[in-house]
Protein backbone atom coordinates (compact mmCIF):
# COMPACT_ATOMS: atom_id res chain seq x y z
CA UNK A 1 0.00 0.00 0.00
CA UNK A 2 1.00 3.52 -0.39
CA UNK A 3 1.97 5.53 1.80
CA UNK A 4 -0.51 8.20 0.44
CA UNK A 5 -3.56 5.44 0.19
CA UNK A 6 -1.79 4.37 4.02
CA UNK A 7 -2.52 7.95 5.23
CA UNK A 8 -5.71 8.35 3.88
CA UNK A 9 -6.84 5.02 4.85
CA UNK A 10 -6.14 6.30 8.36
CA UNK A 11 -7.26 9.31 8.16
CA UNK A 12 -10.81 8.76 7.32
CA UNK A 13 -10.86 6.08 9.81
CA UNK A 14 -9.67 8.28 12.38
CA UNK A 15 -12.36 10.94 11.47
CA UNK A 16 -14.84 8.19 11.41
CA UNK A 17 -13.97 7.43 14.63
CA UNK A 18 -14.33 10.72 16.02
CA UNK A 19 -17.75 11.13 13.95
CA UNK A 20 -18.93 8.23 16.12
CA UNK A 21 -18.01 9.64 19.02
CA UNK A 22 -19.07 13.08 18.45
CA UNK A 23 -22.22 11.47 17.44
CA UNK A 24 -22.79 9.39 20.16
CA UNK A 25 -21.65 12.14 22.69
CA UNK A 26 -24.35 14.55 21.04
CA UNK A 27 -26.90 12.36 21.11
CA UNK A 28 -26.24 10.98 24.37
CA UNK A 29 -25.33 13.92 26.57
CA UNK A 30 -28.61 15.07 26.88
CA UNK A 31 -29.79 11.76 28.15
CA UNK A 32 -26.91 12.16 30.74
CA UNK A 33 -27.29 15.34 31.51
CA UNK A 34 -31.04 14.56 32.20
CA UNK A 35 -30.54 11.56 34.05
CA UNK A 36 -28.04 13.01 36.37
CA UNK A 37 -29.04 16.46 36.67
CA UNK A 38 -26.54 19.43 36.40
CA UNK A 39 -25.00 19.11 39.88
CA UNK A 40 -24.12 15.66 39.25
CA UNK A 41 -23.08 16.42 35.71
CA UNK A 42 -21.14 19.34 37.10
CA UNK A 43 -19.23 16.78 39.19
CA UNK A 44 -18.46 14.00 37.03
CA UNK A 45 -17.05 16.78 34.15
CA UNK A 46 -14.77 17.90 37.03
CA UNK A 47 -13.45 14.58 37.93
CA UNK A 48 -12.88 14.04 34.47
CA UNK A 49 -10.77 17.17 34.14
CA UNK A 50 -8.59 16.06 36.94
CA UNK A 51 -7.93 12.88 35.51
CA UNK A 52 -7.41 14.79 32.21
CA UNK A 53 -4.50 16.57 33.95
CA UNK A 54 -2.29 12.89 34.31
CA UNK A 55 -1.05 12.97 30.90
CA UNK A 56 1.47 15.35 32.38
CA UNK A 57 2.35 12.50 34.27
CA UNK A 58 4.23 11.10 31.00
CA UNK A 59 6.14 14.31 30.72
CA UNK A 60 5.27 14.22 27.31
CA UNK A 61 6.84 11.03 26.58
CA UNK A 62 4.30 9.65 24.03
CA UNK A 63 5.33 12.27 21.07
CA UNK A 64 8.72 11.87 21.63
CA UNK A 65 8.34 7.69 21.23
CA UNK A 66 6.67 8.40 18.41
CA UNK A 67 8.74 10.77 16.53
CA UNK A 68 12.10 8.45 17.09
CA UNK A 69 10.21 5.00 16.81
CA UNK A 70 9.37 7.03 12.90
CA UNK A 71 12.49 7.92 12.30
CA UNK A 72 14.31 4.87 13.08
CA UNK A 73 11.75 3.28 10.58
CA UNK A 74 12.17 5.82 8.08
CA UNK A 75 16.31 5.06 8.17
CA UNK A 76 15.61 1.28 8.49
CA UNK A 77 17.35 1.01 11.50
CA UNK A 78 15.35 -2.06 13.54
CA UNK A 79 18.22 -2.11 16.29
CA UNK A 80 16.95 1.52 17.04
CA UNK A 81 13.43 1.13 16.98
CA UNK A 82 13.74 -1.80 19.50
CA UNK A 83 16.12 0.44 21.71
CA UNK A 84 13.42 3.31 21.62
CA UNK A 85 10.76 0.68 22.34
CA UNK A 86 12.10 -0.67 25.24
CA UNK A 87 13.30 1.85 26.83
CA UNK A 88 9.83 4.02 26.37
CA UNK A 89 7.50 1.01 27.59
CA UNK A 90 9.83 0.77 30.74
CA UNK A 91 9.79 4.34 31.19
CA UNK A 92 5.57 4.97 30.88
CA UNK A 93 5.59 1.40 33.25
CA UNK A 94 7.14 3.45 35.59
CA UNK A 95 4.65 6.46 34.95
CA UNK A 96 1.85 4.49 35.52
CA UNK A 97 3.11 2.96 39.01
CA UNK A 98 3.30 6.99 39.83
CA UNK A 99 -0.07 7.45 38.23
CA UNK A 100 -1.27 4.94 40.82
CA UNK A 101 0.44 7.26 43.52
CA UNK A 102 -1.21 10.02 42.27
CA UNK A 103 -4.59 8.74 42.32
CA UNK A 104 -4.18 7.29 46.01
CA UNK A 105 -3.52 10.42 47.43
CA UNK A 106 -6.43 12.20 45.74
CA UNK A 107 -9.00 9.78 46.73
CA UNK A 108 -7.62 10.41 49.93
CA UNK A 109 -7.43 14.03 50.01
CA UNK A 110 -11.55 13.81 48.39
CA UNK A 111 -13.02 14.69 51.69
CA UNK A 112 -11.12 18.10 51.58
CA UNK A 113 -12.68 18.81 47.53
CA UNK A 114 -16.69 19.11 48.41
CA UNK A 115 -18.21 19.78 51.32
CA UNK A 116 -21.14 17.48 51.58
CA UNK A 117 -20.30 13.82 52.34
CA UNK A 118 -22.33 12.21 50.08
CA UNK A 119 -20.27 14.29 47.42
CA UNK A 120 -17.24 13.80 49.15
CA UNK A 121 -18.06 9.26 48.86
CA UNK A 122 -18.83 9.61 45.18
CA UNK A 123 -15.74 11.68 44.51
CA UNK A 124 -13.02 9.34 46.17
CA UNK A 125 -14.76 6.81 43.87
CA UNK A 126 -14.92 8.48 40.37
CA UNK A 127 -11.14 9.41 40.90
CA UNK A 128 -10.18 5.97 42.43
CA UNK A 129 -11.67 4.36 39.57
CA UNK A 130 -10.61 6.64 36.88
CA UNK A 131 -7.60 7.27 37.62
CA UNK A 132 -6.56 2.99 37.93
CA UNK A 133 -7.64 2.97 34.60
CA UNK A 134 -5.36 5.92 33.28
CA UNK A 135 -2.55 4.43 35.28
CA UNK A 136 -3.09 1.13 33.59
CA UNK A 137 -3.32 2.98 29.98
CA UNK A 138 0.19 4.48 30.19
CA UNK A 139 2.19 1.25 28.75
CA UNK A 140 -0.26 0.92 25.80
CA UNK A 141 0.67 4.46 24.53
CA UNK A 142 4.30 2.69 23.46
CA UNK A 143 2.53 -0.24 21.50
CA UNK A 144 0.07 2.57 20.10
CA UNK A 145 2.96 4.31 19.08
CA UNK A 146 4.79 1.79 17.28
CA UNK A 147 1.99 1.02 15.03
CA UNK A 148 1.77 4.93 14.23
CA UNK A 149 5.02 5.00 13.45
CA UNK A 150 4.39 2.85 11.07
CA UNK A 151 1.79 4.84 9.81
CA UNK A 152 -0.59 2.21 10.69
CA UNK A 153 -3.45 4.94 12.12
CA UNK A 154 -6.24 2.83 10.70
CA UNK A 155 -5.55 -0.09 13.18
CA UNK A 156 -5.79 2.12 16.45
CA UNK A 157 -8.54 4.17 14.72
CA UNK A 158 -10.35 0.99 14.23
CA UNK A 159 -9.74 -0.18 17.76
CA UNK A 160 -10.71 2.68 18.90
CA UNK A 161 -14.35 2.57 16.74
CA UNK A 162 -14.95 -0.44 18.56
CA UNK A 163 -14.23 0.56 22.13
CA UNK A 164 -16.53 3.26 21.32
CA UNK A 165 -19.70 1.19 20.29
CA UNK A 166 -18.90 -1.37 23.37
CA UNK A 167 -18.89 2.07 25.95
CA UNK A 168 -21.97 3.46 24.07
CA UNK A 169 -23.59 0.27 24.38
CA UNK A 170 -23.19 0.37 27.91
CA UNK A 171 -23.81 3.54 29.03
CA UNK A 172 -27.42 3.06 27.45
CA UNK A 173 -27.80 0.22 29.31
CA UNK A 174 -27.24 1.21 32.97
CA UNK A 175 -28.30 4.83 32.86
CA UNK A 176 -31.73 3.16 31.70
CA UNK A 177 -31.18 0.46 34.37
CA UNK A 178 -30.72 3.54 37.26
CA UNK A 179 -27.17 3.27 37.28
CA UNK A 180 -25.70 6.53 37.99
CA UNK A 181 -21.85 8.46 38.05
CA UNK A 182 -19.77 5.07 39.55
CA UNK A 183 -21.18 3.12 36.96
CA UNK A 184 -20.28 5.56 34.27
CA UNK A 185 -16.57 5.05 35.48
CA UNK A 186 -16.40 1.45 35.61
CA UNK A 187 -17.97 1.77 32.09
CA UNK A 188 -14.91 3.42 30.91
CA UNK A 189 -12.25 0.66 32.48
CA UNK A 190 -14.78 -2.21 31.21
CA UNK A 191 -14.37 -0.23 27.40
CA UNK A 192 -10.75 0.12 27.34
CA UNK A 193 -9.64 -3.46 27.52
CA UNK A 194 -10.47 -4.93 24.18
CA UNK A 195 -8.77 -1.67 22.50
CA UNK A 196 -5.34 -2.03 24.83
CA UNK A 197 -5.29 -6.69 23.94
CA UNK A 198 -5.78 -5.82 20.14
CA UNK A 199 -2.97 -3.10 20.32
CA UNK A 200 -0.22 -5.50 21.84
CA UNK A 201 -1.58 -8.13 19.32
CA UNK A 202 -0.90 -5.51 16.24
CA UNK A 203 2.04 -4.67 17.24
CA UNK A 204 3.16 -8.17 17.34
CA UNK A 205 1.84 -9.10 13.94
CA UNK A 206 2.68 -5.88 11.77
CA UNK A 207 5.94 -5.37 13.46
CA UNK A 208 7.60 -8.52 14.05
CA UNK A 209 11.20 -6.92 14.51
CA UNK A 210 10.42 -5.49 18.02
CA UNK A 211 11.43 -7.62 21.10
CA UNK A 212 11.06 -7.47 24.53
CA UNK A 213 14.53 -7.82 25.83
CA UNK A 214 16.57 -6.24 28.41
CA UNK A 215 19.33 -5.64 26.30
CA UNK A 216 17.73 -2.89 24.58
CA UNK A 217 17.14 -0.60 27.71
CA UNK A 218 19.65 2.30 26.64
CA UNK A 219 20.35 5.18 28.93
CA UNK A 220 21.38 7.10 26.15
CA UNK A 221 17.84 6.68 24.11
CA UNK A 222 16.12 7.30 27.85
CA UNK A 223 18.24 10.61 27.58
CA UNK A 224 17.15 11.42 23.96
CA UNK A 225 13.29 11.04 24.56
CA UNK A 226 13.45 13.27 27.46
CA UNK A 227 15.44 16.03 25.84
CA UNK A 228 12.55 16.16 23.48
CA UNK A 229 9.50 15.07 26.08
CA UNK A 230 10.56 17.88 28.22
CA UNK A 231 9.22 20.95 25.65
CA UNK A 232 6.34 18.63 24.59
CA UNK A 233 5.57 18.18 28.57
CA UNK A 234 5.80 22.28 28.78
CA UNK A 235 3.31 22.79 25.76
CA UNK A 236 0.89 20.10 27.39
CA UNK A 237 0.75 21.69 30.88
CA UNK A 238 0.34 25.18 29.10
CA UNK A 239 -2.56 23.27 27.01
CA UNK A 240 -4.10 22.30 29.92
CA UNK A 241 -4.08 26.14 30.83
CA UNK A 242 -5.48 27.34 27.76
CA UNK A 243 -8.66 24.78 27.18
CA UNK A 244 -8.83 22.22 30.73
CA UNK A 245 -8.70 25.21 33.50
CA UNK A 246 -11.86 26.61 31.77
CA UNK A 247 -14.20 24.24 33.75
CA UNK A 248 -12.45 24.88 37.09
CA UNK A 249 -12.44 29.04 36.57
CA UNK A 250 -16.20 28.63 35.89
CA UNK A 251 -16.98 26.42 38.89
CA UNK A 252 -14.92 28.84 41.30
CA UNK A 253 -15.72 32.09 39.61
CA UNK A 254 -19.34 31.74 38.12
CA UNK A 255 -20.96 28.32 39.87
CA UNK A 256 -21.52 24.83 39.48
CA UNK A 257 -24.14 24.70 37.49
CA UNK A 258 -22.98 26.92 35.31
CA UNK A 259 -20.02 23.88 34.09
CA UNK A 260 -22.55 22.10 32.28
CA UNK A 261 -23.59 24.76 30.38
CA UNK A 262 -19.68 25.97 29.48
CA UNK A 263 -19.25 22.28 28.88
CA UNK A 264 -21.78 22.37 25.79
CA UNK A 265 -19.84 24.89 24.28
CA UNK A 266 -16.22 23.54 25.01
CA UNK A 267 -17.68 20.00 24.42
CA UNK A 268 -18.55 20.81 20.64
CA UNK A 269 -15.06 23.26 20.36
CA UNK A 270 -13.61 19.66 21.42
CA UNK A 271 -15.06 17.49 18.94
CA UNK A 272 -13.88 20.36 16.23
CA UNK A 273 -9.82 19.94 17.85
CA UNK A 274 -10.31 16.41 17.59
CA UNK A 275 -11.50 16.22 14.26
CA UNK A 276 -8.17 18.17 13.19
CA UNK A 277 -6.17 15.67 14.91
CA UNK A 278 -7.64 12.54 13.21
CA UNK A 279 -7.10 14.51 9.88
CA UNK A 280 -3.71 15.69 10.18
CA UNK A 281 -2.23 13.88 13.79
CA UNK A 282 -0.24 11.48 10.88
CA UNK A 283 1.79 14.55 9.99
CA UNK A 284 4.57 14.35 12.70
CA UNK A 285 5.11 10.52 11.73
CA UNK A 286 5.30 11.75 8.18
CA UNK A 287 7.98 14.53 8.86
CA UNK A 288 9.79 12.80 11.07
CA UNK A 289 10.58 10.05 8.40
CA UNK A 290 11.09 12.68 5.61
CA UNK A 291 13.50 14.09 8.15
CA UNK A 292 15.48 10.46 8.69
CA UNK A 293 15.82 9.93 5.00
CA UNK A 294 17.39 13.37 4.58
CA UNK A 295 14.44 14.49 2.03
CA UNK A 296 13.80 18.29 2.84
CA UNK A 297 12.58 18.75 -0.47
CA UNK A 298 9.68 16.78 0.33
CA UNK A 299 9.25 17.68 3.68
CA UNK A 300 8.57 21.44 3.12
CA UNK A 301 6.24 20.08 0.25
CA UNK A 302 4.31 18.08 2.89
CA UNK A 303 4.11 21.52 5.22
CA UNK A 304 2.70 23.54 2.51
CA UNK A 305 0.22 20.55 1.77
CA UNK A 306 -0.60 20.34 5.39
CA UNK A 307 -1.15 23.86 5.62
CA UNK A 308 -3.43 24.44 3.26
CA UNK A 309 -5.66 21.08 3.60
CA UNK A 310 -5.76 22.15 7.72
CA UNK A 311 -6.74 25.86 6.71
CA UNK A 312 -9.88 24.54 4.35
CA UNK A 313 -11.01 22.11 6.75
CA UNK A 314 -10.40 24.33 9.49
CA UNK A 315 -12.97 26.97 8.12
CA UNK A 316 -15.88 25.51 7.33
CA UNK A 317 -15.93 23.08 10.83
CA UNK A 318 -15.49 26.72 12.29
CA UNK A 319 -18.14 28.29 9.78
CA UNK A 320 -19.99 25.28 10.73
CA UNK A 321 -20.55 25.87 14.56
CA UNK A 322 -21.14 29.41 14.19
CA UNK A 323 -23.19 29.48 11.72
CA UNK A 324 -25.62 26.25 12.99
CA UNK A 325 -24.52 26.59 16.40
CA UNK A 326 -27.54 27.99 17.89
CA UNK A 327 -29.65 26.54 16.29
CA UNK A 328 -28.37 22.97 16.72
CA UNK A 329 -27.69 23.53 20.48
CA UNK A 330 -31.52 24.62 20.47
CA UNK A 331 -32.27 21.75 19.31
CA UNK A 332 -29.73 18.85 21.16
CA UNK A 333 -29.98 20.33 24.06
CA UNK A 334 -32.90 22.58 24.83
CA UNK A 335 -33.45 26.48 25.21
CA UNK A 336 -32.71 26.75 28.33
CA UNK A 337 -28.97 26.34 27.15
CA UNK A 338 -28.63 28.74 24.51
CA UNK A 339 -26.19 30.81 26.76
CA UNK A 340 -23.83 28.20 25.78
CA UNK A 341 -24.14 29.95 21.68
CA UNK A 342 -22.00 33.03 22.54
CA UNK A 343 -19.43 31.02 24.55
CA UNK A 344 -18.91 28.85 21.59
CA UNK A 345 -18.82 31.21 18.64
CA UNK A 346 -15.88 32.94 20.98
CA UNK A 347 -13.96 29.60 21.56
CA UNK A 348 -14.61 28.80 17.51
CA UNK A 349 -13.27 32.01 16.07
CA UNK A 350 -10.01 31.31 18.32
CA UNK A 351 -9.99 27.40 17.45
CA UNK A 352 -9.83 28.12 13.63
CA UNK A 353 -6.87 30.29 13.75
CA UNK A 354 -5.13 28.07 16.01
CA UNK A 355 -5.90 25.01 14.61
CA UNK A 356 -5.63 25.84 10.81
CA UNK A 357 -1.63 26.42 12.21
CA UNK A 358 -1.49 22.44 13.52
CA UNK A 359 1.38 21.52 10.76
CA UNK A 360 3.80 23.76 12.22
CA UNK A 361 4.06 22.73 16.13
CA UNK A 362 3.81 19.01 13.87
CA UNK A 363 6.75 20.00 11.55
CA UNK A 364 8.92 21.25 14.37
CA UNK A 365 8.11 18.19 16.58
CA UNK A 366 8.68 15.73 13.72
CA UNK A 367 12.16 17.64 13.52
CA UNK A 368 13.04 17.79 16.96
CA UNK A 369 12.94 21.27 17.26
CA UNK A 370 10.11 22.18 19.81
CA UNK A 371 11.62 24.46 21.83
CA UNK A 372 10.20 27.16 20.62
CA UNK A 373 6.55 25.61 20.35
CA UNK A 374 6.68 24.93 24.34
CA UNK A 375 8.00 28.82 25.51
CA UNK A 376 4.98 30.62 23.29
CA UNK A 377 2.39 28.08 24.23
CA UNK A 378 3.20 27.98 27.83
CA UNK A 379 3.64 32.63 27.34
CA UNK A 380 -0.29 32.25 25.52
CA UNK A 381 -1.51 29.55 28.47
CA UNK A 382 -0.32 31.40 31.19
CA UNK A 383 -1.82 34.72 29.64
CA UNK A 384 -4.97 32.87 29.17
CA UNK A 385 -5.93 31.93 32.14
CA UNK A 386 -4.85 35.20 33.78
CA UNK A 387 -6.81 37.15 31.47
CA UNK A 388 -10.18 34.20 32.12
CA UNK A 389 -9.87 34.52 36.11
CA UNK A 390 -9.87 38.28 35.05
CA UNK A 391 -12.79 38.68 32.76
CA UNK A 392 -14.91 35.59 34.78
CA UNK A 393 -15.52 37.94 37.46
CA UNK A 394 -16.90 40.72 35.43
CA UNK A 395 -18.37 39.31 32.11
CA UNK A 396 -19.47 35.33 33.80
CA UNK A 397 -18.49 32.13 31.22
CA UNK A 398 -18.24 34.26 28.24
CA UNK A 399 -15.01 35.81 29.64
CA UNK A 400 -13.71 33.08 30.46
CA UNK A 401 -14.05 32.10 26.64
CA UNK A 402 -12.81 36.03 25.65
CA UNK A 403 -9.39 34.97 27.83
CA UNK A 404 -8.99 32.00 25.91
CA UNK A 405 -9.25 33.52 22.59
CA UNK A 406 -7.19 36.54 22.78
CA UNK A 407 -3.53 35.09 23.60
CA UNK A 408 -4.11 32.74 21.18
CA UNK A 409 -4.97 34.63 18.24
CA UNK A 410 -2.34 36.79 19.17
CA UNK A 411 0.19 33.75 19.39
CA UNK A 412 -1.34 31.49 16.35
CA UNK A 413 -1.49 35.06 13.92
CA UNK A 414 1.35 37.13 14.47
CA UNK A 415 4.47 34.95 16.11
CA UNK A 416 4.29 31.03 15.72
CA UNK A 417 4.57 31.08 11.66
CA UNK A 418 7.42 33.81 11.84
CA UNK A 419 9.65 31.77 13.71
CA UNK A 420 8.54 28.03 12.72
CA UNK A 421 9.51 29.15 8.80
CA UNK A 422 13.00 30.18 10.16
CA UNK A 423 13.77 27.61 12.35
CA UNK A 424 12.59 25.09 9.27
CA UNK A 425 14.27 27.13 6.50
CA UNK A 426 10.96 27.80 4.38
CA UNK A 427 10.27 31.10 3.04
CA UNK A 428 8.35 32.73 4.92
CA UNK A 429 7.15 35.03 2.28
CA UNK A 430 6.07 31.70 0.20
CA UNK A 431 4.68 30.07 3.17
CA UNK A 432 2.52 33.74 3.81
CA UNK A 433 1.71 33.70 -0.07
CA UNK A 434 0.27 30.52 0.10
CA UNK A 435 -1.85 31.01 2.98
CA UNK A 436 -2.95 33.97 1.69
CA UNK A 437 -4.53 32.48 -1.72
CA UNK A 438 -5.74 29.66 0.28
CA UNK A 439 -7.90 32.09 2.84
CA UNK A 440 -9.08 34.13 -0.09
CA UNK A 441 -10.59 30.74 -1.98
CA UNK A 442 -11.93 29.62 0.93
CA UNK A 443 -13.71 32.85 1.79
CA UNK A 444 -15.12 33.06 -1.64
CA UNK A 445 -16.14 29.21 -0.99
CA UNK A 446 -17.83 30.41 1.60
CA UNK A 447 -19.95 32.47 0.17
CA UNK A 448 -23.38 30.79 -0.69
CA UNK A 449 -22.98 28.59 2.03
CA UNK A 450 -23.42 31.44 4.74
CA UNK A 451 -26.45 32.79 2.76
CA UNK A 452 -27.99 28.93 2.53
CA UNK A 453 -27.59 29.07 6.40
CA UNK A 454 -29.05 32.50 6.95
CA UNK A 455 -31.99 31.93 5.12
CA UNK A 456 -33.06 27.99 6.29
CA UNK A 457 -31.03 27.07 9.51
CA UNK A 458 -33.31 26.47 12.64
CA UNK A 459 -33.59 24.24 15.20
CA UNK A 460 -34.16 20.97 13.49
CA UNK A 461 -31.74 17.91 13.17
CA UNK A 462 -33.19 17.63 9.51
CA UNK A 463 -33.10 20.86 8.15
CA UNK A 464 -29.07 21.21 9.81
CA UNK A 465 -27.93 18.39 8.49
CA UNK A 466 -29.33 19.01 4.99
CA UNK A 467 -27.89 22.51 5.07
CA UNK A 468 -24.46 21.10 6.19
CA UNK A 469 -24.57 18.41 3.34
CA UNK A 470 -25.65 20.88 0.66
CA UNK A 471 -23.28 23.42 2.24
CA UNK A 472 -20.18 21.10 2.22
CA UNK A 473 -20.50 20.34 -1.81
CA UNK A 474 -20.89 23.84 -2.47
CA UNK A 475 -17.76 24.22 -0.76
CA UNK A 476 -15.51 22.05 -2.08
CA UNK A 477 -16.43 22.06 -5.49
CA UNK A 478 -14.86 25.63 -6.10
CA UNK A 479 -11.87 24.67 -3.36
CA UNK A 480 -11.15 21.61 -5.53
CA UNK A 481 -11.52 23.58 -9.00
CA UNK A 482 -9.16 26.66 -7.98
CA UNK A 483 -7.89 26.06 -4.71
CA UNK A 484 -5.40 23.22 -5.78
CA UNK A 485 -2.45 22.32 -7.68
CA UNK A 486 -2.67 19.94 -10.05
CA UNK A 487 -0.01 18.31 -7.95
CA UNK A 488 -2.22 18.23 -5.13
CA UNK A 489 -5.50 17.53 -7.24
CA UNK A 490 -3.96 14.21 -7.97
CA UNK A 491 -2.21 13.03 -4.54
CA UNK A 492 -5.30 13.01 -3.16
CA UNK A 493 -7.05 11.11 -6.09
CA UNK A 494 -4.32 9.06 -5.65
CA UNK A 495 -5.38 8.43 -2.01
CA UNK A 496 -8.82 8.24 -2.38
CA UNK A 497 -8.58 6.21 -5.53
CA UNK A 498 -5.35 3.77 -5.77
CA UNK A 499 -6.35 3.19 -9.70
CA UNK A 500 -4.89 7.26 -9.77
CA UNK A 501 -1.19 6.07 -9.90
CA UNK A 502 0.21 9.53 -10.92
CA UNK A 503 3.77 10.18 -8.86
CA UNK A 504 4.05 13.44 -7.13
CA UNK A 505 6.88 14.46 -4.53
CA UNK A 506 4.57 14.57 -1.31
CA UNK A 507 4.38 10.82 -1.54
Amino acid sequence: MSTARKLASGSVLRVVNLAATALVSLLIMPFVVHALGDRLYGIWALVATIIGYYGTLEIGLSPAINRYMARAIGANDYEEANRVFYTALRLLTLVGGVALLVTMVLAYLSRWFAKDPADAAMLWKLIAILGFNTALLFPSRVFQGALEAQLHFDRTASFNLFSVGLRTVLIILILLHGYKVVALALTTVITSIPSLLLTIYYVRKDLPFLRLDSKYWSHHTARQLFSLSIYTFISNMANILRFRVDALVVASYVGLVAVTHYRIASTLTQFFMGTMDALAGFFPAVFSRQDGAANYEGLRKTYFFATKMTICIASFMGFGLIAWGKAFIRVWMGPRYSDAYPVLVVLTAGLIVSVSQVPSPQLLLGMAKNKYYAVATSLEGIASLVLSIILAKRYGMIGVAVGTLIPMVIVKLFIQPVYVCRLANIPYRQYVQSVTRTVATVSGSLIVPLALSLKFAVPSYRILFAIGAVSAILYVIPLWLYGLTEAEANLLKKAIWPRFSIKTAAD
